[in-house]
């Protein structure tokens, strides 16, 4: 029931008190028979006074028990684009896009200190998720790069290239990036070229679109149950790494 109905059935009960009341000052100044009669309607008052009640009662009990539900996320496929052990009790889902300055930030700022104090001791999953806004020509390109440095096991070290590069994945960052770490340059680019790896970030998009993301960072810091985050709240904007703990420790408990 709705809070205005709740308020409705409570107004209700206070006019029937009233009336109540005032009927029974009545009954003093009138004949018998007028007397029975307004007794008569005070039983039956009072008999819809209790249902009402109870029905506040109800009401105030399933207020108390509302909790609001959100679906599992699954985590299934994400290895290649997360840090951290695979038996970590907590994760934390990024979505991001390479070119927003606020993810950079958080990139610089804060999330070595989620690495140092969380994810390289096991206390914490790191997942990143592709969130490509459509007015920065260049993020899902970034995206791409990322993700198939991914298949051949160097997400991140593109990743933070492109980062530090401000989110210009250019041609050269990319074939730096590709030399450094010996990647086999042939495979990277039949990947970037590949229908499926777009497929994939738009399907992160979606993913975040349905969670309510509407811009980056933003983040789904929740518990991780048979490979999937669950009991999780969404942070939207950059975040203190204050922000992280106080999410973290909650649950904990």
């Amino acid at each position: 029931m709705t809070i205005l109905s709740r308020y409705t059935v409570v107004n209700k009960l206070s006019v029937l008190v009233i009336l109540l009341l005032g009927l029974t000052e009545l009954v003093w100044a009138k004949d018998d028979w007028v007397a029975d009669e307004i007794f008569m309607q005070i039983s039956e008052m009072r008999k819809e006074i209790s249902g009402l009640k109870e029905k506040v009662a109800n009401l105030e009990k399933k207020l108390a028990d509302a909790k609001p539900k959100v679906a599992p996320v699954s985590l299934s496929d994400t290895e290649a684009m997360a840090l951290g052990k695979s038996d970590a009790p907590i994760a934390i889902l990024e979505f991001s896009d390479y070119e927003c300055p606020f993810c950079g930030k958080h990139y610089k700022n804060v999330f070595p200190k989620l690495r140092e104090s969380y994810i390289d001791k096991g206390k914490v999953k790191y997942v990143m998720k592709d969130f490509p806004l459509d007015f920065h020509a260049h993020a899902k390109k970034a995206s791409l790069a990322a993700r198939c440095a991914g298949e051949q096991k160097q997400y991140w070290a593109m990743h933070d290239a492109i980062f530090e590069a401000r989110g210009q994945a250019s041609d050269e960052l990319i074939a730096g990036v590709a030399q450094q770490y010996k990647l086999d340059e042939s495979a990277l680019k039949k990947c970037l070229d590949d229908p499926a790896q777009l497929i994939n970030v738009q399907n992160d998009i979606a993913l975040g679109s349905r969670l309510g993301v509407n811009g980056t960072p933003a983040f789904l810091i929740g518990r991780i149950k048979d490979k999937q985050l669950v009991d999780y709240r969404r942070f939207d904007g950059m975040q203190s790494f204050e922000t992280f703990v106080a999410a973290i420790d909650s649950l904990k408990k």
